[in-house]
């Protein structure tokens, strides 16, 4: 039986954004009562909505992490690197005043006989979301890649991450580990996801599609895995 997981937080007026990001609004543009004066009595509704492209659940651009103007924009990357084979690790253990380590992936894909295969995304769950969504600690405290551990994917071959947390580095760790590496490699990667439990250790099919934003550095997606279960 074939199964698909949403991966994807709900976007919604006041929710969490990263510290100095543009916040999420949504407002009611058209209404029913306003249009319905319309002749033969039909009547829309419809909402504005504002957010920062880096808001909800994203994709960082390259040109996000890298100041070269020949870094791509999110509306130049090929569609291909967010429709592939996938696999989430479990790095719960890692300290959310600390870091994810290589030690810990290794640790954990031993432990679920998963095997991070050449054109992967790897989704990483450490709980945040589940833990801390709605408090002030899920923007403030959380567990981040180390620089080590970022490169140990990277060798793998993988050609997108994402991680349950606003951001692949550590917030107290202004030197942004994850990032760097990730900038050097041109690899793209995806912040606040929703509930991963749902696909720790499993290999699933990942499909999480940008919008078509001209120039932006990155975008809202809806993540999703399709998973072949018994």
């Amino acid at each position: 039986m074939t199964k698909i997981y949403d991966l994807t937080q709900q976007i919604y007026n006041g929710m969490p954004v990263w510290p100095g990001h543009v916040r999420t609004v949504i407002w009611d543009h058209d209404t029913h009562e306003g249009t319905v004066k319309v002749p033969g009595g039909y009547s829309w509704a419809s909402k504005g909505i504002m957010l920062c492209d880096h808001g909800p659940t994203h994709v960082d651009a390259i040109s996000h992490m890298d100041a070269d103007p020949t870094a791509p924009t999110i509306d130049l990357i090929p569609l291909e690197k967010f429709y592939t084979s996938g696999v989430c690790i479990d790095a719960s253990e890692a300290d959310p005043d600390g870091y994810i380590t290589k030690e810990i992936l290794e640790k954990s894909c031993e432990k679920a006989g998963i095997e991070i295969k050449e054109g992967d995304t790897v989704l990483l769950y450490t709980g945040h979301y589940v833990n801390q969504y709605g408090t002030p600690e899920y923007l403030s405290r959380y567990a981040g890649l180390d620089g080590e551990a970022t490169q140990w994917l990277v060798d793998k071959g993988i050609v997108n991450m994402g991680i349950d947390a606003p951001s692949t580095d550590n917030p107290k760790d202004k030197t942004f580990p994850s990032h760097l590496v990730s900038r050097a490699h041109w690899l793209i990667h995806m912040e606040n996801l929703a509930d991963l439990r749902p696909v720790v250790g499993k290999r699933f099919q990942f499909i999480g599609f940008p919008l078509n934003i001209r120039g932006a550095h990155g975008s809202p997606i809806r993540a999703v895995a399709v998973v072949d279960e018994d």
